[in-house]
This record gives C-alpha cells, sequence and structure tokens, in this order.
C-alpha cells in the first residue's frame, strides 16, 4: 500500500510542518491519511501502526478465557506478568525482525543493498523528472521513503518530496507527479514487498534519496518541455 504525501492528501497539514529533510512522517498515524479514508485498505492498515491497538490485540485472549471459564475469570486476571509476556513476544518475535541473525535469515546482505541501491535509482529517475518539469535549477530535493518495521503483515510505504529551499517542506506535488511516483517506484520486478523485506533485511525504514536540482542535465529538461 502506497501514499504519496503531500499538503493536500493529508487530513491534517500542520503535521507537514518539519524543521529538518528528511522528516519521516508515519510515526502521525491516520493524520498522514487523505481525509475520507476509513473504511479503506490503507486506513485499517494504519491503525496497525498504533502500538495501543497493538496491545490490545495480544491480551485478546485473557479477556475471551476469562468468558469461557467464569471461575477462573479473577486468578486469569491476576498474572499481568503473562499479559505481559504475550505482548512482549508478538511485538518482539511475531511482529518484529529484532536481531542481525533473523535480519540475514530474511535476505542476504548484499541483495537488501541492492534492493536499496535499486530504490535509489528510481528515486532519482522521479526527483530528475520532477526537478525538470519544475524548471528547478537550484536547490535539493529529497524523495523520502518510509517503510513500516512491522513484520508478517502488509507492507505500507509512505512516501514525500521534501526540500530544505527557501525552507524545509514537504513539497505539494500535482496529480501527474504522484501518479509518477506509484508509476516508476515500484513493479512486477521490484515490489513493494521486496522493498518491505530489503528494510527489514537492513534494520532501516527511511530511504532518503537526494538530488541536486543542478545536476539535472539539459536533455531532461527538453524531454520535459517536450511532455509539457
Amino acid at each position: 500500500m502506497l501514499h504519496v504525501v503531500t499538503p493536500t492528501t493529508v487530513s491534517n497539514r500542520s503535521i507537514l510542518k518539519i524543521r529538518k529533510v528528511p522528516r519521516a512522517l508515519i510515526g502521525h498515524g491516520m493524520s498522514v491519511l487523505p481525509s475520507g479514508s476509513m473504511g479503506r485498505s490503507i486506513f485499517w492498515r494504519m491503525a496497525m501502526e498504533i502500538s495501543f491497538l497493538r496491545y490490545c490485540a495480544a491480551l485478546t485472549p485473557f479477556p475471551v478465557l476469562m468468558l469461557i471459564f467464569p471461575d477462573s475469570a479473577l486468578p486469569i486476571g491476576q498474572f499481568p506478568a503473562v499479559m505481559f509476556l504475550a505482548v512482549f513476544l508478538v511485538e518482539s518475535r511475531l511482529l518484529s525482525v529484532d536481531n542481525p541473525e533473523r535480519r540475514r535469515r530474511l535476505m542476504p546482505e548484499e541483495e537488501a543493498e541492492r534492493g536499496a541501491d535499486i530504490a535509489k535509482v528510481r528515486g532519482r529517475e522521479i526527483l530528475t523528472r520532477i526537478a525538470a518539469g519544475r524548471g528547478m535549477k537550484a536547490g535539493a530535493l529529497h524523495l523520502v521513503i518510509e517503510q513500516s518495521a512491522l513484520a508478517r503483515i502488509p507492507p505500507i510505504t509512505i512516501v514525500s518530496v521534501q526540500t530544505d529551499q527557501p525552507e524545509p517542506q514537504v513539497m505539494d506535488l500535482d496529480e501527474a507527479e504522484r501518479a509518477l511516483i506509484r508509476d516508476t517506484l515500484f513493479d512486477r520486478e521490484f515490489t513493494e514487498q521486496r522493498m518491505h523485506i530489503t528494510s527489514l533485511a537492513l534494520g532501516r525504514f527511511l530511504h532518503d534519496v537526494t538530488l541536486e536540482a543542478q545536476s539535472v542535465s539539459a536533455h531532461a529538461r527538453l524531454e520535459a518541455l517536450a511532455s509539457a
């Protein structure tokens, strides 16, 4: 599930007031989703990023047991250590890849770095076309790709274009630029799932791709003019 974050695609614009670039946004939860997204699959997937809801889900078996065995409800409720252990196991063993050995079993480090390089190459292509299309000749653009650290559930990817010129900000992209990101970043060969495994294997969930606008070639600028 890929979501391109811009001031026009979030329900709360205030979260896009940033002080430095790159800035992670996925931690803002539902605020990064557009208004009216409730009921869509991305809404419920983003809900999984809220730790309190995950803790409640991990503890669900305990009230169920109390209902099934009402005579044992009091003893069941008096074992907070067991409840804490249940939450810990779900978070650390089921939903996380928390040590290097487990990460290596997901994907060899060389292959994971290759996946990160693919994302970087495609990110630079996206930024080049955005910079050329806007006629930018100065400043740096950052394509910030964020993925969830949660494993064994469908991945979610938050992408934004950020710049520190004239001040740190999340750029507002038009529909064509957002479509460019959606169509270019992932494909059948390099899928979002593969990128997620790459992130888990590296323990790196924010990927910052940087492009200096002055490095955009004349050919890319002419191509952008022709497309326009």
